[in-house]
């Protein structure tokens, strides 16, 4: 048996600018902040004798830009937080945290996720669960192991490694 190969990207346009804020009472980071987020993506796995790849290139670029879109230039709200109540009231969205309204834009510009907190840990387990879910979509043979990395700013990471 061959060893598994690693395929991985990590490019600009796997980036995404967001604002967001944590539910950490009295944390600094709790203010309303934003990042330039970049991700990159590793699969493992056997070459397709078919083709002579793992996974083609352009098959990961597409699937994590598909990702990182509905984030990008939004305000990340962590829709699964309990400390949170996020509500619509027309086209605004209104999030009560320490008080009624403690934050209300545009719905346009928010992004709401299932995760508890927007943390660069929680982000990258829920963008690697999506990632690995989209190329098991794809029917890629012999895919094994994905890592996803969210890198918030430079030299500050956290991945998350999913496999069968």
């Amino acid at each position: 048996m061959t060893q598994p190969f690693q395929v991985s990207v990590s490019k600009e346009s796997l980036g995404f600018s967001a604002a967001h804020f944590l539910t950490l009472r009295g944390h600094m980071c709790e203010r309303l902040h934003g990042h330039n987020y970049r991700l990159s993506v590793l699969v493992e796995g056997a070459v397709d004798p078919a083709t002579g790849f793992v996974v083609d290139f352009a098959v990961l670029k597409r699937v994590v830009r598909a990702l990182v879109e509905p984030m990008d230039h939004k305000v990340l709200i962590p829709g699964a937080s309990g400390l949170l109540k996020v509500h619509e009231d027309g086209d605004r969205l209104v999030v009560d945290y320490h008080w009624p309204a403690w934050l209300v834009i545009p719905r346009t510009h928010a992004c709401v996720l299932p995760v508890t907190n927007t943390t660069a840990e929680l982000l990258a387990e829920y963008l690697g669960h999506q990632a690995w879910s989209a190329l098991r979509q794809e029917r890629i043979p012999g895919l094994t192991r994905l890592v996803l990395e969210v890198e918030e700013s430079t030299g500050q990471t956290a991945s998350m490694s999913f496999a069968d």
